[in-house]
């Protein structure tokens, strides 16, 4: 059985700047950045919107056709996903999408991935020092 329904995981937070959204993988330690037609995606995601109506918000927003759009959302999805962003399964919407109309043509999603702050991120001062030695001397 496939599904198109898919759900934010609880080990990231993101924010949104302007057109921008940044996301931290708490887990993994990366932190993303989605802008243009991906960041519209991640909108539509936190609102619950399954893969379908994705596609047509994403279709209507660009004033294109669902056909032009869909491999590079399918891809972008996956992605998601691979990067333990997403997880599929029944979730279903709970907002409202934002109506809007892009005045530029559509550009495929884009996940640009820092992993630059990795350590930082997934420090865990407290259990990962030496309990003999102490700080900073690591298990």
């Amino acid at each position: 059985m496939q599904t198109n329904q898919y759900c934010i995981s609880p080990a990231i937070v993101s924010e949104h700047f302007d057109d921008e959204v940044i996301i931290v993988n708490m887990s993994r330690g990366n932190y993303y950045s989605l802008r243009g037609s991906a960041a519209l995606v991640w909108q539509g995601l936190e609102a619950g919107a399954s893969q379908d109506i994705l596609l047509s918000y994403l279709a209507n927003a660009y004033s294109t056709d669902e056909a032009v759009i869909s491999e590079p959302i399918n891809t972008f999805l996956e992605q998601l996903v691979n990067e333990a962003l997403l997880t599929k399964g029944p979730q279903s919407q709970t907002s409202p999408l934002p109506t809007c109309t892009i005045p530029k043509p559509f550009t495929p999603p884009v996940l640009e991935i820092y992993t630059d702050m990795a350590d930082l991120l997934t420090l865990d001062p407290i259990h990962d020092v030496s309990p003999v030695e102490g700080w900073p001397i690591k298990k």
